[in-house]
């Protein structure tokens, strides 16, 4: 039988990864439990993120690939934004997953793959471990006084455990990693419209030697479409890319969901944390997770030691967790969530006014709105260059925007 453990982590992903790097730190006994075969497989995201974030986590930086140019496509416009030095970056996402999980282990932590959860484990309404199969084929019961959740969309302890039910509205993403010998490596492009990726959008994104990610998100159910049936006629048929991709072929391919519903009312329970993607901590804007997936999983792995030394694994204990996490993130998100549901039905006339207001911002205006980082500032400097708003049904969605960013992360909660 397995010895019990002070924090168990379901999830080898990046917020399960540096959970337990957080709790091991701190002394406690730590296990992370990965369904797969090895960490880092298969690859479910397209690795899109922000050099500040990856050198403030101390991502070495032969692990992200900086980019110069982001391009946006719509229908009829184009808008080229240049960036130097690089403020967005494309990661090597296996090697930065097996990274963190070294970094793991080497704070203490104990790391198992091929542990299959199947069960929660609860005592007087508390959680107090699940039951696994393990690499063997074995049935395991393992015992922790905090058990944190990171096993991302699927959210297997959570929606076990009534913390909030599966998710309905999500991203599907299908992609390529291409070798391309005449991809530009400084070039990002985003498209957008309905002909290659309604109800999402569409990306480029190299990392170095030659290789390019080619993908396709679509929302569901605001769109039944497949994405995959669009990754070859892009190749094809976006005239920005056609010569790009001269003699290009895929190496891998990859399909993900990323939930797109915002984060959950709670985080935390009698002895459970919610962290990452279970917890609905990624950006919903362009659906990006990695970086917050890190921070989430710093936060809760953090908590989930103190509660362990305190003696005091209750919900009101670990709600320490919702208060830091909503402090720092929830407005942003939220306001993400906000104009992820505007622009999801967008017309393809529609993009085609978005981008022609996106000319008028300067780089790095749209680098702040693409990293989520919201302020009155930003929303006064995108009226000031776009006056027509004013008159418009854009300036309503601004001032629900300017309410929210004025909103303290603690009334939200109270709501």
């Amino acid at each position: 039988m397995p010895e019990d453990c002070d924090v168990l982590i379901v999830g080898g992903g990046p917020a399960g990864l540096v959970a337990g790097e957080a709790a091991a730190k701190q002394g406690v006994r730590t296990l992370i439990l990965e369904r797969q075969h090895e960490i880092g497989y298969p690859i479910h995201t397209s690795g899109g993120t922000w050099v500040s974030d990856m050198q403030a986590l101390n991502i070495p930086r032969a692990l992200y690939h900086p980019i110069n140019k982001v391009v946006f496509v719509s229908p009829q416009r184009e808008v080229p934004l240049s960036y130097f030095p690089a403020v967005a970056c494309v990661v090597d996402v296996r090697s930065l997953y097996q990274h963190l999980a070294a970094r793991a282990i080497a704070a203490g932590a104990s790391l198992r793959v091929r542990h299959t959860v199947e069960q929660t484990l609860l005592e007087d309404g508390r959680v107090c471990g699940v039951t696994a199969k393990n690499h063997a084929g074995e049935r395991i019961s393992q015992r922790s006084a905090v058990t944190v959740d990171a096993s991302g969309f699927s959210r297997h302890v959570g929606v076990r455990t009534g913390m909030g039910k599966a998710f309905h509205r999500y991203g599907f993403g299908a992609e390529y990693d291409m070798y391309a010998p005449y991809y530009p490596q400084d070039e990002l492009y985003l498209i957008m419209g309905s002909r290659f990726a309604p109800r999402g959008y569409a990306w480029a994104f190299p990392h170095g030697d030659g290789r390019v990610r080619l993908g396709v998100g679509v929302i569901h159910p605001d769109c039944d479409d497949d994405a995959r049936i669009y990754l070859d006629s892009i190749i094809r048929d976006v005239p920005q890319l056609t010569e790009k991709f001269k003699d290009a072929s895929p190496i891998e391919f990859h399909t993900g969901l990323f939930p797109s519903e915002g984060p959950f009312e709670r985080f935390s329970r009698d002895g459970l944390l919610l962290a990452g993607d279970a917890g609905g901590h990624g950006s919903t804007l362009v659906g990006e997770g990695i970086r917050f997936a890190i921070y989430s999983g710093q936060m809760a792995g953090s908590v989930a030691a103190e509660a362990v030394k305190a003696g005091n694994t209750s919900a009101a204990f670990l709600g320490r967790f919702d208060k830091q996490w909503r402090a720092r993130f929830g407005r942003d998100m939220d306001i993400s969530y906000m104009i992820n549901k505007r622009i999801a039905n967008y017309s393809d006339e529609k993009w085609d006014d978005a981008l022609d207001l996106m000319k008028r911002l300067t780089p790095s205006q749209m680098a702040q709105a693409l990293r989520g980082d919201f302020s009155t500032g930003l929303v006064m400097g995108v009226l000031a260059r776009n006056p027509g708003l004013i008159a418009s049904s854009g300036k309503k969605f601004l001032d629900m925007m300017l309410e929210r960013i004025n909103t303290p992360a603690v009334q939200m909660v109270e709501r």
